[in-house]
């Protein structure tokens, strides 16, 4: 992760869990209700992960539309060949947000979620989405803030530190609630923006706190943030919070709708 949009195989498996929670499946559903594709739309996923939103996006507009999704990690792209492989309205390439390899006013719809958040030239890329997108084109563009999380705790000092520093698993961990000026600045319109809280008040396998989790004790541990000594402390104290019933977590998403105006 970091300043690129590259996993190991390790983070693309626990990203592919999270990706199976409740909670992300219900944010999928947001992003294509949002977004109303039509049934013979051309439509470009941006970092597709692995492979959920391509293939749940291709059942929705059936054959006669199509789904280009792109990644630029392999290791997302393997799990999303192993996803979509059967369904033949898919095309899967390797390709970078800052310089998509596709033609002027190529797609009618286009989304992409969690994705300028890990991108430093964030201006670059989101003048590639305004340049592939029709007029008249829409897109959803979904990020966080991270400023927006409240996790509760015994040891809320140390929850704090070991979040701050998984901040800088992204350029822009606050880029959810500053998406707007950036995308006017390149000539889309912004139709609305809405929140997605991500509410969980239990600690499983089920639940997207769980599987934030790992990967935030993967991530601060392997680069050397933090001691594997207090973060598994971490872990188990917001396991003891669970076992009390008390677990409190909530993460706002937001959700931007957005057009690219008629010539």
């Amino acid at each position: 992760m970091g300043d690129t949009l590259e996993y190991t195989d390790e983070e693309a498996q626990q990203e592919e869990s999270t990706f199976k929670t409740p909670p992300a499946r219900a944010r999928r559903q947001l992003v294509r209700e949002r977004l109303d594709f039509q049934p013979d739309d051309n439509v470009l996923s941006i970092g597709c992960g692995p492979g959920f939103e391509p293939a749940e996006i291709a059942e929705g507009i059936g054959q006669n539309g199509h789904v280009h999704a792109i990644d630029q990690s392999e290791a997302m792209l393997t799990l999303a060949e192993q996803r979509c492989s059967s369904t033949s309205n898919i095309t899967l390439s390797r390709a970078d947000a800052v310089a998509l390899p596709f033609a002027d006013d190529a797609f009618d719809a286009a989304v992409a979620v969690q994705v300028y958040e890990y991108i430093e030239n964030l201006d670059t890329a989101l003048a590639e989405l305004a340049r592939i997108l029709r007029p008249g084109g829409r897109a959803v563009v979904y990020d966080t803030d991270f400023d927006s999380l409240i996790w509760h705790a015994t040891d809320q000092e140390r929850i704090g530190a070991i979040c701050e520093a998984f901040n800088d698993h992204c350029p822009r961990p606050h880029l959810g609630s500053q998406l707007a000026p950036h995308l006017r600045n390149v000539g889309l319109a912004v139709e609305w923006v809405e929140p997605n809280s991500i509410l969980n008040t239990r600690l499983d396998e089920e639940t997207f706190a769980y599987h934030l989790m790992e990967a935030i004790k993967t991530y601060v541990v392997t680069r050397g943030k933090i001691t594997e000594d207090v973060a598994t402390a971490w872990i188990d104290d917001l396991q003891e919070t669970d076992d009390l019933g008390n677990t409190f977590f909530n993460l706002t998403q937001y959700l931007y709708v957005i057009q690219k105006p008629n010539e």
